[in-house]
């Protein structure tokens, strides 16, 4: 299946979710910010508590944690990793320890781990606003146009004669 196909696939399902438009715009941006902070293993077991805490939309949640993939990952981590460390560590790098101890290395994936998180959380706001108000619009937009279509297109055309019995 390629890339294009699939998209347009997932993008189908998600505006085809029923239920209260504010209820599934929130669970894309619950999705969308736990699918871009640093927490790829947990994304799942993340979504399906945080999305009934807040009354959201469970599926619109899980599909939303799809931002975060192979393609996206390294980009993603390198720039929470950068916003962190130049928010806690006034940007300085972080340096590999010139004695090879146990102490040093587990300091160095603290702080690294810490700045990973801390940057993660940040740049996940804005997306997770932008993708609510997005969502909310397309998902009421998608629904007005669809009543209109509704309404428009009568199911027994009113100029055809009804059918004769044999």
């Amino acid at each position: 299946m390629n890339l294009i196909r699939t998209l347009k696939y997932h993008w189908l399902k998600f505006r085809r979710l029923q239920g209260d438009p504010r209820k599934v715009a929130l669970g894309a941006a619950i999705g969308i910010f736990i699918g871009i902070t640093p927490t790829l293993p947990f994304h799942t077991f993340l979504i399906l508590g945080l999305a009934p805490l807040f009354r959201a939309s469970v599926i619109a949640a899980y599909l939303g944690i799809w931002v975060s993939n192979p393609l996206t990952w390294v980009p993603q981590y390198l720039l929470a990793y950068e916003v962190g460390a130049f928010l806690l560590f006034r940007g300085e790098p972080l340096r590999i320890p010139a004695q090879a101890n146990l102490a040093a290395f587990l300091d160095l994936l603290w702080r690294g781990g810490l700045a990973l998180q801390v940057g993660g959380l940040i740049i996940a706001v804005l997306p997770a606003i932008a993708s609510y108000f997005l969502t909310l619009w397309a998902i009421k937009r998608y629904r007005q146009r669809r009543a209109r279509s509704i309404q428009r297109v009568p199911l027994i055309p009113p100029d055809r004669p009804a059918a004769s019995r044999p």
